[in-house]
């Protein structure tokens, strides 16, 4: 038997948020069969001037991925994103010159249980739990791969 891949794309100049590390997007996901997957991504941006350096870029999206944690100091209160992270963004480029990119195999996978269920979410570019990444990326291309289990 042979495991589908389905591609989702999302597109930053179709998403509805005020700035590319906080796009919203709206996906019917019953177009994909409910059962468990293993999902990568691969991501890239447009050049901006992404001058800061001492920010890591951090992709996360609710697609009901409850195997991902995020730990925290020991007086620290769990985060309200700690299932959503998906993964890490890499800077490429010079100077004003530099754009954030993820391949295929940069992060590993996530897996889900079943086919994600808010057709509503949002794709945000964070480098804290609770700060976006600044300045912000160029528009961008984010397709997430569902590869069946």
């Amino acid at each position: 038997m042979v495991k589908k891949i389905y591609n989702v794309v999302l597109q930053s100049a179709i998403g509805d948020g005020a700035t590319t590390s906080n796009e919203n997007y709206f996906y019917d996901w019953t177009q994909l069969p409910d059962v468990p997957y293993l999902v990568s991504f691969s991501f890239m941006s447009a050049t901006a001037a992404l001058t800061s350096t001492t920010q890591v870029a951090s992709l996360y999206i609710d697609l009901s991925q409850s195997y991902n944690q995020l730990a925290t100091c020991q007086a620290g209160t769990q985060s309200a994103y700690k299932g959503q992270f998906l993964g890490m963004l890499l800077y490429q480029g010079v100077a004003a010159q530099n754009y954030v990119y993820a391949e295929n195999n940069t992060n590993p996978p996530t897996y889900l249980n079943g086919r994600p269920r808010s057709n509503n979410f949002t794709v945000e570019v964070r480098y804290a739990q609770d700060a976006y990444f600044t300045p912000t990326p160029g528009v961008y291309c984010l397709v997430l791969s569902f590869q069946e289990c």
